[in-house]
């Protein structure tokens, strides 16, 4: 091949590569489908059944480092007992979104995970559950999180292989606080996250599962 032939086809390689990984990494900004997914968050609603909800402002430097497109944050309470979830619900593309976890995640806030993850199930979906403390005891969380594409959860265990070639994933954090009973060792019955996400989840579907 002539040495210009092989000019012209070396630096056809390299602005293919560029061009793919300034997609990948949203170089040039979100595309028209990632932003049409993260524009179905809008609809999630702020009350529901006993449920209403609170604005929970998260810093947009966690935002920009997760590389979320579009996010939803707010406190849902339970108008009859108080109690209290932690909704985040981020939206962007797979990579970025399927690499961070709770263990690196809540670690950077001082909490660690006590014991392991353990896979639970709500209707057609299903989510892992932990449970995070900071020494001392000074705070004590559960911690629910699941990945998603069309409002069907899944709790993966290697997300950014599970969900490879997917434009666009969601992630759903659900997040409460531990009573003291529950830090203990007492149980209390009803799992609280379990009977707010067998509500919420059919909303959520709904609201980002339709065209």
């Amino acid at each position: 091949m002539p040495r210009t032939l092989l000019i012209v086809a070396a630096v056809g390689v390299l602005v293919a590569a560029a061009v793919f990984e300034g997609i990948r990494s949203n170089r040039w900004g979100a595309s028209d489908d990632l932003k049409a997914a993260a524009a179905k968050l809008d609809r999630v609603p702020h009350e529901f059944g006993y449920w209403k909800s609170t604005a929970n402002p998260i810093d947009p430097e966690i935002l920009k480092k997760a590389e979320a497109i579009g996010s939803v944050s707010r406190v849902y309470e339970n108008q009859n007992d108080r109690t209290r979830i932690a909704v985040l619900l981020l939206c962007g593309r797979s990579g970025p979104i399927g690499a961070h976890t709770p263990d690196i995640c809540y670690a950077g806030l001082g909490f660690n995970m006590k014991g392991g993850e353990i896979r639970k199930t709500v209707g057609e979906s299903s989510y892992w559950s932990a449970r995070f403390e900071k020494p001392n005891r000074e705070g004590s969380l559960m911690v629910s999180w699941a990945w998603g594409v069309d409002g069907t959860w899944q709790a993966a265990e290697k997300p950014r292989v599970e969900f490879v070639g997917r434009d666009v994933l969601f992630k759903l954090y659900a997040t409460r606080g531990l009573t003291r009973e529950e830090q203990d060792g007492i149980a209390s019955g009803i799992d609280p996250t379990a009977a707010f996400l067998t509500d919420f989840l059919p909303e959520v579907k709904q609201a980002i599962g339709a065209p």
